[in-house]
């Protein structure tokens, strides 16, 4: 049986009393019903599941960004997710960044330090950098004036209900982007070594999903609004 992973991501992904839920888990249990597979799907640390998928057959995980470094590393299945990644303030900050130079200056940006960005922007020489475990961490260190920059993608302020703690209930209205940064796809990771056919099929049903309406119905019930894959 097809073990799949996900993270801690709301409202893409995140688990609620145990089960993982989200608009990403809602695309993936969709494909599986249409496939008439089974599966579990397990909420885990991304850093795990990110290293879990790249050596154990029969696995998969959810979203995951499509980068250079990471193709040889899976077989992928997508695009589900169009995420526009930026360092955000909070609203009324008065934090003006114009220029990478800028960034710079700044005393300290959070980010997760398992995140691809984290460890593309320490490539290019960001030194003031504060990595932090789980994304939870760095909204809750923005809202308190901890720090004055986040890196982190629009979608996550649409979280709802308790979802919402784990971005520590920061909406759209209270945030806004000091410098955009750029514009990810996510997608369905496969072990490496998964037969060819089994992606096909995933990719097919989830075109079928696309092409019939029910995949944007799912997207924008999540997503009010934003722009789709």
């Amino acid at each position: 049986m097809l073990q799949l992973y996900t993270e801690e991501y709301p409202p893409v992904s995140f688990s609620r009393d145990g089960r993982a839920e989200g608009m990403a888990s809602e695309v993936v249990r969709e494909i599986l019903r249409r496939l008439g597979e089974p599966a579990s799907i397990q909420v885990v640390p991304w850093a795990r599941g990110y290293q879990t998928v790249q050596k154990t057959p029969n696995t998969a995980l959810f979203a995951t960004i499509r980068t250079q470094e990471r193709e040889p590393h899976f077989k992928w299945v997508g695009p589900i997710l169009l995420a526009r990644d930026a360092f955000y303030t909070l609203k009324g900050s008065g934090v003006q960044i114009r220029n990478a130079a800028d960034l710079q200056r700044v005393e300290a940006i959070a980010i997760p330090r398992d995140w691809f960005t984290y460890q593309e922007l320490s490539a290019k020489g960001m030194r003031n950098l504060q990595g932090v475990t789980e994304p939870q961490q760095m909204f809750k260190m923005l809202r308190r004036g901890r720090v004055k920059l986040i890196v982190a993608d629009n979608l996550s302020f649409y979280s709802q209900g308790e979802a919402a703690s784990q971005v520590d209930y920061l909406t759209p209205a209270e945030v806004e982007v000091a410098f955009p940064y750029r514009t990810s796809l996510g997608y369905i990771t496969f072990w490496p070594g998964t037969d060819d056919a089994i992606i096909r099929r995933w990719q097919t049903t989830l075109e079928q999903m696309k092409a019939d309406g029910s995949f944007s119905r799912i997207y924008q019930r999540w997503l009010p609004g934003e722009l789709e894959p």
